[in-house]
């Protein structure tokens, strides 16, 4: 069977492209894959981080990159690779309605014998986008199925799409990270955070993640736990001054270790091995991959009840949760999770695990 995917691929960097390859190397047994990806995929003026490139090595798939989703003269050449390998089953990736005019179109050319199958991250979005409803629909409407990864997302799209074929999917676990070449002790002292309880934000820092709640809900939690220290690893997509605010406000500086770029594959393993627990204080949310990298590392999770983060993030089992959004409750359910019995939760996440493969989630599009 041939299975495409469009969407971002290499060069292109972030934690779409990574869902994409670790789902394509599940499906590549006994099926060929090909990536029709982007020759441009944001304007540079529009762009809010610092580069949109990957600087690993590039993947084993054979990649066709010609398409830019705000250029209309490339949607035809487009449609013409992807309808000239003829795929059975074409895989689309949506998270933005940034790409919906693209998608949408060229969706309309593809020839019919081509099932058309999207992967819905998310249909309410983080940022306010004009027409957001609208440019949903046209994308979506040509899918053959739909298929979330939360039960959030699943409860939009079927109110969005009440006679569509939908499925309530999950998001894997992320077992490609772990290369085993640090413990918890030889990267605490990699990163001279020896003795410390170390608390972990990680990814693209925007603004509904609710960086600025941790940070000023550590006063809180110092006064709990004496020698925590919070590490925070991710590119700032905004106003930085507001997190250096934040820190300086709270009198924090030796207590905050703040790493602000992109960090490649094979650095992140260090991060989450030096850390004690994932910090999720997200304002807004549908789900999280970074969740999913911590489980694979046996790193528990404090999170806030918003979006599906309850499902990946068991209280009292494989993490706290908050009782609401704020840095009083958020400072709570971080003390709370100190208190837990840590070999029992190492033992919950990996029973918890066995739940979330790429090897069942590919049997979905199959």
């Amino acid at each position: 069977m041939k299975i495409g995917f469009l969407g971002p691929a290499y060069p292109y960097r972030g934690g779409i492209v990574q869902f994409s390859y670790q789902l394509a190397k599940e499906l590549q047994y006994n099926n060929e894959i090909k990536f029709f990806s982007f020759k441009q995929q944001y304007p540079k003026l529009l762009f809010p981080g610092k580069d949109q490139f990957s600087q690993g090595e590039k993947p084993d798939f054979s990649i066709i990159s010609n398409l830019t989703p705000y250029n209309p003269f490339t949607w035809f050449p487009a449609v013409k690779s992807i309808n000239d390998w003829e795929p059975d089953i074409l895989i689309i990736g949506y998270w933005i309605p940034f790409f919906a005019l693209s998608f949408g179109f060229i969706l309309r050319l593809i020839n019919k014998k081509t099932k058309l199958y999207y992967i819905v991250h998310n249909i309410n979005f983080h940022e306010k986008w004009i027409f957001a409803k609208s440019l949903t629909k046209y994308a979506l409407n040509k899918a053959d199925l739909l298929v979330t990864l939360s039960e959030s997302v699943y409860n939009d799209a079927c109110r969005l799409f009440p006679k569509k074929k939908t499925v309530h999917g999950f998001h894997p676990v992320y077992n490609c990270y772990n290369f085993e070449k640090y413990t918890k002790i030889s990267a605490k002292s990699e990163l001279k955070l020896t003795g410390k309880k170390v608390i972990l934000f990680f990814g693209y820092i925007k603004q509904y993640k609710g960086l600025e709640l941790l940070i000023r809900s550590l006063p809180n939690i110092i006064n709990k736990i004496e020698n925590t220290h919070l590490l925070i690893v991710g590119e700032v997509y905004g106003d930085v001054k507001r997190y250096h605010n934040a820190i300086k406000e709270n009198e924090l500086k030796n207590r905050v270790t703040f790493i602000d770029r992109f960090v490649k594959d094979e650095e992140i393993e260090l991060f989450f091995k030096a850390a004690d627990v994932l910090a999720l204080p997200y304002i807004k949310a549908t789900q999280s991959g970074v969740v999913q990298i911590a489980n694979d590392m046996e790193l528990g999770a404090v999170a806030t009840p918003v979006g599906s983060l309850s499902e990946l993030v068991l209280d009292n089992k494989t993490g706290t949760m908050a009782a609401d959004v704020s840095k009083e409750s958020f400072a709570d359910a971080i003390v709370r999770y100190f208190e837990l019995d840590q070999e029992e939760l190492i033992k919950n996440i990996k029973q918890e695990n066995k739940k979330y493969s790429w090897e069942a989630l590919a049997k979905l599009f199959l």
